[in-house]
């Protein structure tokens, strides 16, 4: 069994018990021998946004497992994803242990060929004229619809991106934590500077989606609440401010009918300025851009 998490100890502890009443033993990515690292972001002209990463591991316990692999290029980013590459390794470990033929050049090409469509997945210049917009334009799409993905996806951004203006485009089903998301979107460190609501089909239908009123109102309510900043509002005629404090951020908050709309709102407040346009929410929207 190999375990990725951290997990919660108590979830854990169900885990391995299970594991041991099968005589399974157990392998954690989690374990002090793991000592991999996130060194640095890096990207180019034609080379999308990678993270540089060493991937370093040594555990004694159940299974002995060691591997040393410095530089590794990840397409997948933030230290979730890391983790995860590390979770694979222990896994590709443990097959090399029963006898499968595995070298340490193929757990390089590996993960350094793995990505995940819809996860801090950035469109290609060719990808982004092809809706529309200047080939300059920098576009992120990430499934993220949880209040915990929300901040991984948050930090990701904060850590690879820290002096980027951040507009994202966000649409959610019907049954997810509205609330949560937008508080894990607008807590402390790199704001956005706009947000815009919009709707997309789920399963086919569109009752399953969130109406984008009531998703600006759950940020509209998680600024109220953490008294985090300035909150404007903008429809097709006018704006007017929602809740203000002295620490000087700010966000506009708009509603568009479609997805591209709603991007092209977001990417003329951004782009000129260098800035990511981060669509998010669900993997339907994610979908809809696709």
């Amino acid at each position: 069994v190999v375990l990725g998490g951290p997990f919660l100890h108590h979830i854990e502890r169900i885990i391995r018990g299970k594991a041991e009443s099968l005589n399974a033993p157990v392998v954690s990515a989690s374990d002090p021998g793991n000592r991999s690292v996130l060194k640095h972001f890096f990207s180019g002209p034609s080379v999308a946004p990678r993270q540089l990463c060493d991937v370093m591991i040594h555990i004694e316990k159940d299974i002995r497992m060691f591997i040393e692999m410095r530089d590794v290029s990840l397409r997948l980013l933030g230290m979730h994803q890391l983790r995860n590459a590390v979770t694979a390794t222990c896994a590709a470990l443990c097959l090399r242990q029963q006898g499968w033929e595995v070298s340490d050049s193929s757990f390089r090409r590996g993960l350094q060929s793995c990505y995940l469509v819809g996860r801090t997945q950035f469109l290609t210049s060719e990808e982004v004229e092809r809706l529309g917009f200047p080939r300059s334009s920098t576009i992120l799409l990430d499934g993220a619809h949880t209040k915990e993905s929300g901040e991984a996806l948050k930090k990701t951004i904060e850590t690879a991106f820290p002096s980027r203006r951040l507009a994202v485009v966000v649409a959610m089903a019907d049954d997810k934590d509205h609330v949560g998301f937008a508080s894990a979107m607008l807590s402390s460190g790199v704001w956005p500077d706009v947000a815009c609501f919009t709707e997309v089909d789920i399963a086919g239908e569109r009752f399953r989606t969130v109406s984008s009123s009531s998703l600006m109102d759950s940020w509209i309510r998680t600024c109220r609440r953490h008294r985090s900043g300035n909150a404007v509002v903008v429809d097709d005629e006018s704006k007017h401010e929602v809740n203000s404090n002295d620490d000087g951020k700010s966000i506009l908050l708009a509603r568009r009918c479609s997805v591209v709309e709603s991007m092209r709102f977001a990417n003329g407040f951004v782009n000129a300025h260098g800035g990511i346009v981060v669509v998010t929410g669900s993997l339907h929207i994610v979908a809809a851009v696709l």
